[in-house]
């Protein structure tokens, strides 16, 4: 049987997880369509998730349809889950991208659009809710065309719009094959000829160069429906299989795959979702992560069919699995051997650091352990402790997180957290080069090891690469291993405190004295000529910055603007959309936190500020924006080397 994975994706509200619920009805999985609004929907499975009626973990599912196996996975539409998304567009054949033909386009639309073009992921895009009061196709359709992109085929006609007896037809009228020729002669040069020659082209040899385009990625067909009262599903189940690009089914080659989901079943044991690209898996099978010494042995296996979880003895290429008995494994592992098809996307980072504590003081050991299993199943989050293991610190995109992370906490583990000292997060880079080398003997060098290391800048949004000069014929791969992890921990925080990016770190030189030399030799003396390096080097400041779209009625138009201004915004010029104005520009995370609260204020609820991460950009240094050390610095030789080697006598 062909497999199809795909992701179904939205702006918050567009209808995504009911368009989901009803494709598993119409194609036989389950008997009843769940309703959001009650909370008995099959992939919004968390209580918490049905009891907000949002999706906040992604969630996998299948379904069967003309003989296809239709792997699916439902992701979160608001934007404080976005990592969520990220991680399933990495394993996806193809998608659906929902849109409300009520509220159209929204910011986050735009951001998944255009992350799904980057990645050459074939997309459907599916207009829902035309049963709606204020429904409005066309004007949808040509908000897509003229802001997200012109290669869009209309495939439906639209009848009797903003009420429950709406309906689509699937039929290949007049001014439907215009729009399909006039895509297509953008696309195919010999097409274009036929048509200028006078060739009338059959209507199945249109619909036969729709699939091919669309399933390269080159163009979109557009799908339309009421997805709450089934409308439009049978089409859009169909045009999966013809416009959405099948698996590979490359069986017999060297095992790859990817790791792009963690969950814990209610005893905690791990569950491992993978997808394979190569070869086959079986029970029992030993592996491992690519660039990395982990192996560890599967011990049961699960695929999923038509909505529910089959144990099997071995999955293939091209299907989802679910692995068990891999304790080590997190998102993001590469399993056996890379692939070209493996997607590496960075949609968004989270841009606040928040202090996180037991209310119950007793708890925070506990709390720590049990954020330590959130962390795996979302990496973004990026526990850390200061030096004393007093202070518990975590990283969230915004409110709606942190108030999902405190409920999960409490239901899941029984502890109530509170947050406090919520900051922005600012990062550092290099001004220019620096270098140190510490020697074994000499001064502030109690360790049986030396190390030097070169330090350069590298361009914004390379992060940290680091690289080793030195063979390990001639330092073991032990202490290799000891001085890179060394780096990125003392890399955390820089000379103001923040974590140090887009740096070069290359280990120029190293000895060891055998056989008194250990890898905690090399751990320690490590964070000394990193910072000293670094110091050399100097750093800039970088705060983050979001991408924002602000809607606002004409009448407060000089106010929004003084606003942005004030904010440090930089903008376009208005433009005029109906009775509102929308600006697009770039804004300071940190000066920009309260403003959407503000905007609902002052407009009436009639304002919409929408954000999306864009990057980092060097500002002035400010007291204020100095981090206080949670570790010792390593800067300060003789503090630090006081407490490593209080440590050692401990």
């Amino acid at each position: 049987m062909k497999i199809i994975n795909i992701g179904i994706v939205a702006h918050v509200d567009a209808g995504k997880t009911t368009t989901t619920e009803n494709l598993l009805y119409y194609s036989g999985v389950i008997k009843n369509i769940g309703s959001v609004d009650l909370g008995n929907t099959q992939t919004d499975s968390m209580d918490l998730e049905r009891k907000r009626g949002i999706t906040i973990k992604s969630s996998a599912t299948s379904f069967t349809f003309n003989n296809v196996k239709v792997n699916l996975i439902d992701t979160p539409g608001h934007v404080d889950f976005i990592s969520e998304v990220e991680r399933s567009l990495s394993v996806l054949d193809g998608a659906i991208l929902v849109v409300s033909a009520v509220e159209g386009i929204q910011s986050q639309t735009r951001i998944l659009f255009n992350t799904l073009r980057k990645l050459g992921i074939p997309t459907i895009i599916f207009i829902n809710k035309l049963d709606r009061v204020g429904a409005n196709f066309t004007k949808v359709f040509n908000e897509i065309k003229k802001t997200m992109c012109s290669k869009i085929v209309k495939l439906q006609e639209i009848y009797s719009e903003g009420g429950r007896e709406v309906s689509v037809n699937h039929t290949f009228k007049e001014n439907i094959i215009d729009n399909a020729i006039d895509v297509l002669s953008d696309l195919d040069e010999e097409f274009l000829d036929e048509y200028v020659s006078g060739v009338n082209h059959k209507v199945e040899e249109i619909e036969e160069k729709l699939f091919k385009y669309s399933r390269e990625g080159n163009l979109y067909p557009v799908f339309s429906g009421a997805a709450s009262i089934g409308v439009g599903i049978k089409d859009l189940l169909n045009g999966i299989s013809k416009y959405l690009p099948f698996s590979s089914e490359d069986y017999e080659g060297d095992l790859s795959g990817v790791v792009f989901k963690i969950e814990r079943t209610e005893t905690k044991e791990k569950k491992v979702y993978i997808r394979l690209f190569k070869g086959k898996l079986s029970v029992r099978e030993k592996i491992e992560v690519f660039n990395n010494d982990r192996v560890e042995k599967v011990k049961k296996i699960n695929a999923i069919e038509n909505g529910k979880p089959i144990e099997v003895s071995t999955i293939y290429a091209g299907d989802i699995g679910v692995l068990y008995g891999l304790t080590s494994f997190k998102v993001g592992d590469v399993i056996g051997a890379p692939n070209h098809r493996i997607k590496s996307i960075s949609i968004a980072r989270p841009t606040l650091k928040t202090k996180i504590s037991s209310i119950n003081k007793e708890e925070n050991n506990e709390l720590f352990k049990a954020l330590t299993l959130l962390t795996e199943e979302d990496p973004l989050l990026e526990l850390g402790r200061d030096e004393n293991e007093k202070d518990i610190y975590v990283n969230l995109f915004g409110e709606v997180q942190m108030e999902i992370l405190s409920s999960i906490l409490n239901d899941n583990y029984g502890i109530k957290v509170k947050f406090s000292n919520i900051q922005t997060i600012y990062k550092e880079t290099p001004k220019s080069i620096g270098t140190a080398t510490m020697y074994m003997r000499e001064k502030f060098n109690p360790f049986w090891a030396s190390v030097g290391l070169k330090i350069e800048p590298l361009e914004r949004g390379e992060g940290l690469k680091y690289i080793s000069e030195v063979t390990t014929g001639f330092l073991p791969k032990s202490f290799q291993n000891a001085i890179e992890e060394a780096v990125l921990k003392t890399s955390k925080q820089g000379l103001f405190g923040w974590e140090v990016t887009d740096i070069k770190v290359t280990l120029t030189f190293s000895e060891f004295s055998s056989p008194v030399s250990t890898p905690a030799d090399f751990r320690d003396l490590t964070p000394m000529v990193f910072m000293e390096a670094l110091y050399k080097a100097g750093t800039k400041l970088l705060e983050p910055i979001h991408e924002f779209e602000l809607r606002i009625p004409q009448e407060v138009l000089s106010k929004a603007l003084w606003d942005l201004e004030t904010m440090r915004a930089e903008f376009n010029n208005p433009i005029i959309e109906g009775e509102e104005f929308l600006i697009n520009g770039l804004i300071p995370v940190e000066n920009s936190k309260e403003y959407k609260m503000k905007i609902a204020s002052y407009t009436g609820g009639k304002g919409m500020f929408l954000t999306r991460f864009y990057g980092y950009t060097e500002i002035i240094i400010e007291e204020a924006k100095v981090r206080e050390r949670s570790t010792y610095d390593p800067l300060n030789k003789k503090e630090y080397l006081l407490h490593k080697l209080n440590v050692i006598r401990d």
